[in-house]
């Protein structure tokens, strides 16, 4: 009797299968899935972590001023963060993965991304081998899921975009206009409540001290960081198609006005000076942005009525297999990622493809020798002008490297020209094409120093062909097109000519910077350069054709030594020299006083709010 009844018993128990409770958690670790699943997750985490989080940034992560309003700094571990969050929101769609996946697709990504991090680590560029990983994991996606996974998880995948510097060909274009626009701005505000100021260029002057906006203030990195935050906000309230792009479109624009009243707040304060009220007034003008952008968008939800129609499901297959069913216990994010793949042998042996494909990345890091290669220069900027005005008087000018922000130069000079008629100022910069977060290809070059207010643009002609009868110089020299601009400054007014030698248009340089051409041996044979001439304009009706005049004299005497100045490799006939021993580019050795190399990563220090004398800088 009581073994039939333990019989019926165990018979009773095996009926009752399917209603019996989910296994433990923890019961999911005895799959080999998991094991794969872990093993991939910390081959990712060898190969990227140093990647997402290096050295240099965990420095700078102490500054909190660099760290949240330089424009290109890094932000590795937020943005991952946020990446997480984005994929938990989406983790009831794990099971997608498991739905069938598409090898051939994914063999083509996973090919663009092995092709992409070698490039990378071959050229020495990391943000190159970082970017492999959205390749990575779209492969990932798309072989086990097909488009349904990429659907469900592409937000979170290009996310972690927002963890790649911006190229500074991008940055350097836009800084410094949206510098002027900051200081002007910030000067109406000032005067809008009552608070007498007077704007010129990039300085905001007060009867008690001067402001200068430099580029922290200019809120680019605001900008960034806005519209990173708007993503995450469209995508907790589950805005679509207008009521999302609106708020794309509009986070841009909030983040410049918000940093305006920053930089109102900045000038007004009298402490700060002090880096933490500073980082505090960005953070709470940031919070400000945010919730204006919140207030936006609930008036949008209302006008465009958003809450009245429910956001359709972001995996139709998805909905259609769910369309009436019960949410059981299975649903949960883990069980469901347990249930669905342990019963596909394919999910185990897709986790080991992508294993296999971070052992090839890994292996590409271990293998292949960066490009690299002694720079040098055949003879330093000064030397040029000397030799170029040698029997015209001329004497060297002070370096304003707080001017020039980020801008990076090789090397460059700056000379004081003497004519009968007045003086021209010469600035020759020799560019460090190798280096991946500056450029010197922005209009900054126009401008000979803080405080001069724009009063005519426009293009030129310098040279032979672009000069008028009083003017032409039959020296032989090239004519160019360059950018012409009358500046002010108080009672001074300045002429000046400026362009970049050698560079091509902005989407040709910003397409050779981003794939590194410049680290490789498609590197250009000769650097970019970087020429102003500038000139003082008198009071009188010929003082602006006197002034063109010296421009054009100087270019003629300056343009012959320009022709084979700083070739890449100079007095080498073999090409670029590789260094398997260091694996980077290795630096210039002992030259004259006047070399000006500048580091990479150094971060631009400024001073903030003071008296009259000496000037501040604002942030």
């Amino acid at each position: 009797m009581s073994s039939a009844t333990s019989g019926g018993s165990s018979t009773a128990d095996r009926g009752r299968g399917e209603a019996r409770p989910e296994p433990a958690p923890l019961a999911f670790l005895r799959d080999p899935l998991a094991w794969m699943l872990l093993v991939v997750l910390g081959l990712t985490a060898f190969l990227y972590g140093p990647l997402l989080f290096p050295e240099e940034d965990a420095a700078l992560a102490t500054r909190s001023d660099e760290f949240f309003f330089e424009a290109n700094e890094a932000a590795g571990a937020p943005v991952l963060l946020l990446a997480l969050w984005l994929f938990y929101r989406r983790s009831h769609y794990l099971d997608v993965l498991a739905s069938g996946g598409r090898p051939l697709p994914a063999a083509i990504v996973f090919a663009l991304t092995l092709a992409l991090h070698g490039w990378g680590v071959y050229t020495g560029a990391p943000d190159l081998q970082l970017a492999s990983l959205l390749g990575l994991l779209a492969g990932a996606v798309i072989l086990l899921g097909g488009r349904a996974g990429l659907r469900a998880f592409w937000l979170p995948i290009l996310f972690l975009a927002f963890a790649l510097p911006i190229s500074p060909v991008l940055i350097s274009a836009v800084m410094y206009p949206v510098q002027l626009a900051t200081a002007q701005y910030a000067g109406a505000l000032l005067n809008a409540i009552g608070v007498e100021s007077v704007v010129q260029g990039d300085q905001i002057l007060r009867p008690a001290n001067t402001f200068v906006v430099i580029e922290t203030c200019s809120g680019l990195r605001t900008v960034v960081t806005l519209t990173m935050l708007t993503v995450l906000l469209i995508d907790l309230f589950e805005r679509r198609g207008w009521h999302a792009a609106i708020l794309i479109a509009l986070a841009p624009v909030v983040a410049f006005l918000t940093n305006g009243v920053r930089v109102v707040t900045l000038v007004l304060n009298p402490h700060s000076d002090v880096a933490a009220i500073h980082s505090l007034q960005g953070i709470g003008m940031l919070l400000v942005g945010l919730t204006v952008l919140y207030l936006i968008d609930l008036g949008l939800a209302r006008g465009l009525k958003s809450d009245d129609t429910p956001p359709p499901d972001i995996v139709p297959e998805r909905a259609a297999a769910d369309a009436g069913a019960a949410p059981t216990a299975s649903s949960k994010p883990g069980a469901s990622l347990a249930r669905s793949l342990s019963t596909r042998p394919s999910a185990t042996f897709g986790l080991a493809v992508v294993a296999g494909v971070l052992l090839g990345l890994i292996g590409l890091g271990r293998t292949i020798v960066p490009w690299s290669f002694a720079r040098d220069i055949d003879r330093m900027p000064d030397a040029v002008l000397r030799q170029a005005f040698g029997d015209w008087p001329s004497y060297p000018l002070e370096k304003d490297d707080q001017f020039r922000g980020s801008v990076r130069f090789l090397t460059w000079a700056r000379r004081s020209v003497e004519l009968e008629s007045g003086p021209v100022e010469v600035f020759l910069g020799v560019a460090e094409e190798q280096l991946r977060r500056h450029t010197i290809l922005t209009p900054r070059l126009g401008w000979p120093g803080t405080g001069f207010a724009e009063v005519e643009a426009g293009w030129g002609v310098l040279g032979q062909s672009g000069s008028t009868a009083a003017t032409r110089v039959d020296d032989g020299a090239p004519s160019v097109r360059a950018r012409r601009l009358v500046l002010r400054r108080g009672a001074k007014r300045v002429l000046s000519y400026s362009w970049h030698e050698r560079a091509g248009s902005l989407p040709e340089e910003w397409l050779r910077h981003a794939l590194a051409l410049d680290r490789s041996p498609l590197v250009r044979p000769s650097h970019m350069l970087a020429v102003r001439l500038s000139t003082p304009i008198g009071r009188g009706p010929r003082r602006m054709e006197e002034a063109e005049g010296r421009i054009e004299r100087v270019y003629a005497r300056l343009a012959p030594e320009l022709r084979d100045f700083a070739p890449t490799f100079p007095g080498r006939s073999s090409g670029p020299l590789e260094s398997a021993s260091t694996g980077r580019l290795d630096t210039l050795r002992a030259f004259p006083s006047d070399l000006a190399i500048d580091p990479g990563d150094a971060p631009v220090l400024a001073g903030s709010l003071a008296s009259r004398e000496p000037e501040s800088r604002g942030r």
